[in-house]
């Protein structure tokens, strides 16, 4: 086999492996959203086009017609400040990151004033407020919270460890009862923002004696809402 040939071999080896990831990536971006399609037609209710960063956006990125899309999303489940305009925030740079597949907010565009300092090595989310998230009325600015999932099949643990960096604010046209702001660990965001998105997130307040539960270790608190007491029939989903 000469140089030549295994040159070409090892290109040639290389191209495929990238197609096979490319197509591979987009089938799952196809059966995602398949799967959210068929979620907002068995939950119903008001559908707004919301702005979404499907890769997200790092600090000092700017807005625009690569790195965002527009996407259907439930009223009631929409964040707080949520930008249902593309004009609006086009050519206007991320102060605070946003996370893959999160709706952007007027929280990721807040001038150095406003805006919420995110731990190191966690990211921010804008999670709605609504009758079956479960919020307890004493969390504020610092509060450690654990969420959790909650299906037919029983109640997962998330993330035993979000921090609250913003409590509620008014409720707005977009969103239920305003949102909550949360510091997150990058590998629970895609589940946080699942669970969210699909109505299924609770969140609790643990004991300090509680603060050490490992991810996926399946202990809940009493203190997470039940189905029939967060007011969602059948655990419904957008």
């Amino acid at each position: 086999m000469t140089r030549r040939f295994r040159f070409a071999l090892s290109g040639s080896c290389a191209l495929l492996a990238a197609l096979l990831c490319a197509l591979y990536g987009q089938h799952v971006r196809d059966e995602a959203e398949r799967v959210r399609a068929e979620a907002l037609e068995r939950y119903g209710g008001e559908v707004v086009r919301l702005v979404v960063a499907p890769e997200g956006l790092d600090v000092g990125e700017v807005v625009d017609g690569r790195n965002v899309a527009e996407r259907d999303w439930l009223a009631d489940l929409a964040p707080d400040g949520a930008v249902v305009d593309l004009e609006e925030v086009l050519g206007a740079e991320v102060t605070i990151p946003a996370a893959a597949g999160a709706p952007l907010t007027e929280l990721n565009f807040r001038d150095d004033e406003d805006a919420v300092e995110v731990p190191s090595g966690r990211v921010a989310l804008s999670l709605p407020v609504t009758d079956g998230l479960g919020l307890p009325p004493s969390a504020g600015e610092g509060t450690a919270l654990a969420a959790y999932r909650v299906s037919d099949t029983g109640v997962s643990l998330v993330s035993a460890d979000l921090q609250v960096l913003r409590a509620p604010g008014e409720r707005t046209s977009v969103g239920a009862r305003g949102s909550v702001t949360v510091a997150v660990a990058p590998e629970a965001v895609a589940s946080v923002l699942s669970a969210s998105a699909d109505g299924s997130l609770r969140l609790a307040l643990p004991a300090d004696d509680a603060a050490g539960l490992a991810e996926g270790s399946g202990i809940a608190p009493t203190s997470v809402p039940s189905e029939e007491g967060a007011g969602v029939e059948g655990g419904a989903t957008p």
